[in-house]
């Protein structure tokens, strides 16, 4: 019998040493594992509740530090003075949210501004020629613009809805269409709800259209 169990007896120690090994390795890599990031969680709807949550989320890290938003007082709404704009973000990503009607007075011309703010957006490698109905524009990895008529008072005027990626987007991020997209639901905001620019109607629901991308 003492043959028998001193063998048993090394075997159950040598389990107990290997068991009592592999804890302390897995305790030790467990508290050296950095822990995952909490999941960012983005409301229903966003810039003061004028835009849709889901869409903006596309923008947006899926995990990081929390949500946040700063609108501009008016977002959204019928205004007087300075055009309110949106800044969404999560962990350190933040995006811009813009619209602007310009006009072309008697006194001062400004629609020459809402083309040259298009161009700079269209002369960005990648970027493609977007359309929404009758509003017309460019989204690349990085921003996007529409633009539609929208007269006032007899005068000529433009409106122009814009999203631009701000900070903390990685090298190889490619979110044209969460761009575009976002624009779009921004322009239908600024043309029917703010500006009530006669060509909103010709604004449909659903996403816009992307163009061919130019050369890189």
């Amino acid at each position: 019998m003492p043959e028998i169990a001193a063998p048993r007896r090394k075997r159950n120690l040598w389990t107990a040493v290997t068991m009592a090994l592999l804890t302390s390795i897995g305790v030790a890599v467990w508290q050296l594992w950095p822990a995952s990031a909490p999941a960012v969680s983005v409301p229903d709807r966003v810039c003061d509740k004028r835009l849709s949550g889901k869409i903006a989320a596309d923008l947006l890290p899926e995990e990081g530090e929390p949500y946040w938003e700063n609108t501009g007082d008016g977002f959204g709404v019928p205004h007087d003075g300075p055009t309110p704009d949106c800044t969404i973000a999560a962990d350190d990503r933040e995006v811009s949210v813009e619209y602007f009607r310009y006009l072309d007075t008697d006194m001062h011309k400004y629609r020459h501004k809402a083309r040259e703010e298009a161009e700079l957006v269209a002369s960005i490698p990648g970027s493609v020629p977007l359309r929404l109905g009758e509003a017309r524009g460019h989204a690349s990895k990085r921003a996007a613009i529409l633009l539609l008529n929208c007269p006032m008072r007899g005068y000529p005027g433009t409106v122009t809805a814009s999203v631009y990626g701000m900070s903390g987007f990685p090298p190889d991020s490619s979110d044209v269409k969460a761009f575009a997209e976002l624009t779009a639901e921004t322009l239908r905001l600024a043309a029917r709800d703010v500006y009530k620019c006669g060509s909103s109607p010709s604004l449909p629901t659903g996403s816009p259209t992307l163009g061919r991308p130019r050369a890189e």
